[in-house]
């Protein structure tokens, strides 16, 4: 073997590495949560992280909508062929690779990609099992994939592990009105919209009715108790990776917190949480947990 060959880095080692900075760059909550796992586990969560974000942006970008279909495709097929063993480049054999060492179905990465999908076209939801159905295609699915990597088994694992993807699902939604609804997409259950007389096209101008705080607060009060369902999750999981999970709890349940506070909020900018109370709150979630 050459020098220059002996020299040659490890292309799953290098992928790893660069999504782990990829997900520093563009996900400060998820890397703070994620910081807390054993090494190994932090890399294959930012592979993770990495390859749903990628595909996010498949569909997210102001492209045509051709192009944005084909962008998704591209990536599905991509992932068939990193499971295949033939990886693009480093990244997607990361992917792969932590695929194999933490035994994640195939079929839950599949499922995402079939949930992001769905927001190629116009979105809305008639009703909350509509809106849950979503949820499980781009978090519930989210949540067991980490959970083998958290080293979490079992039936209630896997109940709470989603129902944490659908606090975590839910945060990002109500966060995310008005970027949404610019695109096109509404996701607050249409029948509880009309019950509290909210009109979506309102929303870019702020114009809001009396009924937005009410039918807001409806979803923090939905979410809270998703919140409260997923916390069940750390008695499930080995100590060591429990901070993580914890983590993320703590910092998107602050967010939902912060928006209850002013609903109106979201209409004029994107919330965000405060780094002391970020801390604090990661901190005393993290005691729970270990607890």
């Amino acid at each position: 073997m050459s020098q220059a060959a002996a020299a040659a880095p490890d292309p799953v080692s290098a992928g790893y590495a660069a999504c782990e900075h990829a997900t520093r760059r563009a996900a400060a909550n998820f890397a703070l949560g994620i910081r807390l796992l054993p090494a190994d586990r932090r890399r294959a969560l930012s592979a993770i992280y990495w390859f749903s974000s990628l595909a996010d942006d498949a569909v997210d970008g102001d492209a045509p909508p051709a192009a944005r279909r084909a962008a998704l495709a591209q990536t599905r097929a991509r992932l068939e062929a990193a499971l295949a063993g033939a990886p693009a480049d480093a990244r997607w054999a990361a992917l792969a690779d932590a695929v194999g060492r933490y035994d994640v179905p195939p079929t839950l990465l599949q499922a995402l990609l079939d949930g992001i999908e769905r927001d190629l076209d116009p979105v809305s939801f008639a009703d909350w099992p509509t809106l849950q159905s979503y949820c499980w295609d781009v978090a519930g699915v989210v949540g067991l994939v980490s959970l083998r990597v958290f080293g979490g088994s079992g039936t209630e694992a896997e109940q709470a592990a989603e129902r944490l993807g659908y606090a975590l699902q839910l945060t990002n939604i109500l966060r995310d009105l008005r970027e949404d609804v610019e695109r096109g997409r509404w996701y607050l259950p249409l029948d509880e919209t009309r019950r509290f007389g909210v009109d979506p096209a309102a929303i870019p101008s702020g114009s809001v009715g009396a009924g937005f705080e009410p039918l807001f607060r409806h979803q923090v009060e939905r979410a809270r108790a998703l919140y409260d369902e997923g916390a069940r999750l750390y008695r499930w999981l080995p100590i060591a990776t429990r901070p993580c999970p914890a983590a993320l709890a703590a910092v998107y349940r602050g967010l939902l917190e912060r928006m209850a506070s002013h609903p109106r909020r979201v209409l004029r900018e994107r919330v965000a949480l405060p780094m002391p109370l970020k801390l604090a709150r990661v901190l005393g979630e993290t005691a729970r947990a270990l607890a």
